[in-house]
């Protein structure tokens, strides 16, 4: 018998559940919503511009995922194309330039204005992809290859490169040939859902609780760890607060190990 969580999870996030859904969801630094729609427009077009899902992964650390998600859009608007050859042509310097202007395009600009180079130069130089980064995930590969070929990308740690197959299962309805090797991506969202459940110990060391968090996910589904990894961050983030969890109407309000029976929703 599996646990409500995962139920809760095949239900929500099965394959190709988030086709229609933005990328970007929350807060831009743009102007107008019109933004927002064209730098999702442009993570979204795979078939056309794969690489621009690469890069926005490999900008997703130190910042809100909406920030760094925006960063292949800004580019484009400042150089007038996408073209991965054009883009080739681009030094680490100009690159550098685009992203410590007058506004920051990220957290870190110089590291990331050098991630963004080196992916650009990895997918056209590295002779599996040769220009096309949709080979990362064309023709059903394990789910294990596709994730060490994104850790092959400087700037790439183990986090991000769990999470781009599920979202390509997720968002762009990409088939793998297994998914056991796609793990939670525990933060601190994830990792405080799975303590407050009851699924793993609350201990001090962030380090271990990650690994008791991507243990635990292993076991309560071998063959798709990863499923429940969006559901438990969207239930941190908009639920499970960390001083005031709105507890009647979470979504594991009725399996949760440290729910509150309590009107006012404050955790003690």
């Amino acid at each position: 018998m599996s646990h409500p969580l995962v139920d809760l999870a095949h239900k929500q996030y099965y394959f190709k559940s988030h086709i229609n859904e933005s990328l970007i969801t929350g807060r831009t630094n743009a102007n107008d919503e019109n933004f927002k729609v064209r730098a999702n427009d442009l993570v979204r077009n795979i078939d056309e511009y794969p690489h621009a899902f690469v890069l926005a992964c490999l900008m997703d650390t130190g910042v809100d995922a909406d920030v760094a998600w925006t960063i292949p859009y800004r580019v484009f608007e400042t150089l007038g194309t996408f073209d991965i050859h054009e883009l080739y042509k681009v030094s680490t310097e100009q690159y550098a330039k685009m992203f410590n202007g007058d506004k920051k395009w990220h957290r870190y600009p110089v590291r990331n204005a050098g991630f963004f180079y080196d992916g650009v130069h990895k997918i056209v130089d590295n002779e599996f992809m040769s220009g096309d980064a949709s080979k990362i995930w064309s023709g059903k590969p394990s789910s294990r290859d596709v994730i060490l070929r994104f850790m092959d990308f400087k700037g790439c740690g183990f986090k991000v490169a769990n999470m781009t197959p599920n979202i390509l299962y997720r968002y762009y309805g990409v088939e793998f040939s297994d998914y056991s090797f796609i793990d939670i991506a525990p933060d601190v969202h994830t990792m405080r859902v799975f303590q407050r459940l009851g699924l793993t110990p609350y201990v001090a060391d962030q380090e271990i609780a990650r690994i008791y968090t991507i243990c635990k996910a292993r076991e309560l589904n071998p063959e798709f760890p990863g499923i429940v990894d969006g559901l438990c961050w969207e239930v941190g983030r908009y639920f499970c607060n960390p001083s005031k969890p709105k507890c009647s109407k979470c979504p594991f309000n009725g399996f949760c190990e440290r729910r509150i029976i309590s009107k006012a929703d404050v955790w003690c």
